[in-house]
């Protein structure tokens, strides 16, 4: 999945633009300088077909004065490194200051692919301050008021030209290899899970946290189907991560997640299912990845312990209903062999195919069994429903009143899709639209 980063000086708009792509208040907003500091991450649609990373970075400031400021800088660098596309923000209010200046020469030297937008033209016939940018080179910039999502249409555009993207889900489904990655916080045992499952030892396994740095990937064929199995560098809590080189680590750990097709979530059990976990399973489930939680060493704990354990997991992720939970030991092998086959499952399911016409009837019998809510004293119709992606399986709804759909009511479709198509434990994507 293409990565698009938003860099800019601080103040000029970067997480309104951000929040206004995704449509959703991710990223926090205000007249204070600086309030961004690390890299956000969200799924944002250009189109019915085509989904991107997209990335909100703090403010680039030549002057490094604040108590972040060398922390921000390095987090806006590992971003430009990544990215396969930069849209650099200018607040056309300012015209070109001196953090701009050293940006767009940062930018120039990295050779990087950018979109230059000027940000905060309110008034389209106002070219004042806006043209300023010719000044330093800058003629083929877009003229935007992120705001007021003027010219966003525009942006999205051009996004797509100077990414050439193809069909994301359709390039998931022709895939000829499982893609799956073994993701979870450091030392769980994922290196030694990867060598268990292919045999051999691949990744280095070590005591020491941090071990994985870049990501390890390993093709297998068995039984006639192939597999790409991944392991990944362990994610921590942001305030522990030090250094570049972790940083990058995890980066590309986060991003290994868009690129899967199934996910093993390795936890331990001693300590069960913490906050960082949760956070990552969250990821997960955004990407709308299919994902097996993995409680490896299971051999510590007892049988009571493991069905104590098993609830208790079940009771922390009852949102994701037939979530698979499998205990294992890496280090034994025990039920390692159990993996196999649910991988298989989840892949099945993710990519599954509903038709147009057991869609719609499916729609109209759940909406007939709990009837949608009136908006304003008119109930809420559905006019027509179709898959439209795989991997997740994506469905699109025709309504009456696509923005008032209650969240709750979604969730009901969502799970009564998965019922009626025994693609349950997976996530889905919704999306309603107007007639």
């Amino acid at each position: 999945m293409p990565v698009v980063a938003i860099v800019g000086k601080p103040n000029a708009g970067k997480s309104t633009l951000f929040n206004a792509l995704i449509k959703d208040r991710r990223a926090i907003v205000g007249p204070q300088r600086g309030i961004t500091r690390d890299r956000i991450y969200a799924l944002c649609p250009i189109d019915e077909n085509f989904v991107v990373d997209l990335v909100d970075t703090g403010g680039y400031d030549s002057w490094l004065d604040t108590e972040f400021g060398s922390s921000v800088r390095e987090q806006t660098m590992l971003a430009i490194e990544d990215a396969d596309l930069l849209v650099c923000v200018l607040d056309a209010r300012d015209g070109v200051t001196a953090d701009d200046l050293e940006l767009i020469q940062t930018l120039r030297k990295s050779n990087a692919n950018v979109i230059y937008v000027a940000n905060k033209v309110d008034d389209p016939n106002s070219f004042m301050n806006a043209g300023v940018l010719y000044e330093v080179g800058i003629s083929d910039f877009i003229e935007i008021s992120a705001l007021n999502n003027r010219g966003l249409q525009h942006l999205k555009e051009e996004l797509k030209s100077h990414l050439q993207p193809v069909d994301v889900y359709q390039e998931e489904q022709v895939k000829s290899a499982v893609r799956v990655s073994i993701l979870g916080r450091p030392n769980v045992g994922k290196s030694l899970m990867l060598n268990k499952i292919i045999g051999e030892d691949r990744a280095i396994v070590s005591p020491e946290a941090g071990t994985t740095r870049d990501y390890v990937d390993f093709p297998l064929s068995l039984a006639g189907k192939n597999y790409v199995f991944v392991d990944t560098a362990g994610i921590r809590r942001k305030s522990r991560i030090k250094g570049k080189i972790e940083r990058v680590s995890v980066m590309r750990s986060l991003h290994n997640i868009a690129e899967s097709d199934v996910c093993l979530y390795l936890i331990e059990p001693l300590e069960g299912m913490t906050e960082q976990d949760k956070r990552l399973c969250g990821q997960i489930i955004e990407h709308g990845r299919a994902f097996v939680l993995v409680v490896n060493k299971s051999d510590l704990i007892s049988t009571q312990e493991s069905a104590r354990l098993r609830k208790t997991l079940e009771d922390t992720m009852r949102f994701l209903p037939g979530l698979k939970i499998i205990f294992v030991s890496a280090l034994s092998g025990k039920n390692v062999n159990k993996l196999y086959p649910v991988i298989n499952e989840l892949f099945f399911k993710t990519t599954t195919k509903v038709t147009t016409p057991r869609i719609n009837r499916i729609i109209r019998e759940i909406t007939e069994a709990a009837p949608p809510p009136a908006i304003k004293g008119r109930r809420i119709k559905f006019y027509y429903a179709n898959q439209v992606g795989v991997a997740p399986p994506r469905f699109r709804i025709v309504t009456n009143y696509p923005d008032k759909v209650p969240r709750n009511y979604s969730r009901y479709i969502s799970g009564s899709i998965k019922k009626h198509c025994n693609i349950e434990g997976i996530p889905i994507k919704i999306q309603f639209v107007g007639k």
